[in-house]
């Protein structure tokens, strides 16, 4: 009787609608139902890891940081149907954020192995997650006043190191001010960009638009898409300079509060810098594990680069990557990764005896690739 009312609920709310009967039997089984008396404290910054993903059956919880100084900044409130502990949980790192039962609350705990066998099983259930339920924590969270890590952690020197010239700028698309809202969301779709520059009639680019834009001053506040583009931008706009170094740049974003920074050089639109590209500087990243894969001379020395990918995810997740760039991303790893092993077969075993290629099919022939491949 639990488990067909926990199915019931299930059934309703995403992503656990969109899985086969057979598996949302077997999740539903798994599931612990649990009560948090109001003001219980669930999650504790900077605390132990979330053991579950917890999936809201009744009530609501608020999710927020203490700062250094005891200022509390609010990230979200979740109510009925909303999940929270998945980044925690997969990351297995400290909580990064307090949560807080605001009334007394029903939740269904899942495990980390029913949640890891999803991710593993179920595509849908693992871009429901990459997509929408980490936005929400990073797009409120990125600039917060007490992250300091991303100035100070061992890898980040780097940052004083390189300069904003030194990365791979992404391409402007720019637009003019009289454009419609609706003319300037379609080139950002036809483009699959998240910004939009603004340019006057002196072809000066005079604000910015991204897609956060589009939600809240656009969809949530039911604005006419025919008006003119500018009475949506964000202006002045923040710059830095092609010879600022990327500290500086990162100290502008977090203290304006935004993801995305535009690059002048000697007067003129050179590029657009967002907080992705700083963290492909840092530590653990896409680039490095690439590097330490092609650093390997052996099959055994290979084993340990193979698990860093994983923590590239999470790393991804952390940075609120979305989820077609993480898989994509994954995919190119695991490529490098193969040839690699071809490349050491081939040396130690000598040229093949024909012309051969190696074709990947699946997941990682979409690029669309994982925490596991369904091959």
């Amino acid at each position: 009787m639990v488990a067909e009312d926990t199915i019931r609920f299930l059934r309703k709310i995403p992503p656990f609608q969109f899985l086969d009967d057979s598996i949302l039997q077997r999740v539903s089984r798994n599931a612990r139902k649990t009560v948090y008396p109001k003001d219980t404290i669930i999650l504790q910054q900077d605390g132990q890891p979330s053991e579950y993903l917890r999936v809201i059956r009744k009530g609501g919880v608020k999710v927020y940081r203490t700062t250094e100084t005891g200022e509390e900044i609010v990230i979200d409130f979740r109510g009925e149907g909303d999940t929270f502990g998945f980044l925690s949980l997969i990351g297995k790192d400290k909580a990064k954020a307090n949560i807080i039962a605001t009334e007394d609350t029903v939740c269904y705990l899942l495990d980390k192995e029913t949640v890891k066998s999803l991710i593993e099983t179920s595509s849908i259930f693992t871009e429901y997650f990459l997509k929408s339920h980490l936005a929400k924590y990073i797009d409120k969270s990125f600039g917060g006043k007490e992250n300091k890590s991303l100035l100070f952690g061992s890898a980040d020197s780097i940052l004083f190191k390189t300069r904003v010239d030194d990365i791979g700028l992404k391409d402007i698309i720019t637009v003019e001010e009289f454009r419609t809202i609706k003319e300037s969301a379609k080139i950002m779709s036809q483009n699959k960009i998240s910004s939009l520059i603004i340019i006057n009639g002196e072809q000066q680019p005079s604000g910015i638009v991204t897609d956060r834009d589009l939600r809240e001053k656009v969809v949530a506040a039911g604005r006419d898409v025919s008006e003119p583009i500018r009475n949506i931008m964000t202006s002045p706009l923040i710059r830095v300079d092609t010879s600022d170094f990327c500290f500086e740049a990162v100290m502008k974003m977090i203290k304006n509060n935004i993801h995305h920074i535009v690059v002048m050089e000697k007067g003129f639109l050179k590029g657009i810098l967002t907080n992705h590209d700083i963290m492909v500087l840092q530590g653990t990243s896409p680039l490095s594990v690439v590097r330490d894969i092609e650093a390997q001379n052996t099959i055994e020395g290979l084993i340990p680069e193979s698990g860093n990918i994983n923590k590239i995810i999470a790393l991804l997740l952390k940075e609120g990557a979305k989820a077609s760039n993480i898989t994509g991303i994954i995919t190119e790893i695991n490529d490098r990764l193969l040839k690699k092993i071809l490349a050491i077969s081939e040396n130690k075993f000598g040229p093949p005896p024909v012309p051969y290629c190696w074709i990947v099919f699946g997941s990682e022939g979409r690029k669309e690739q994982t925490y596991r491949t369904d091959q």
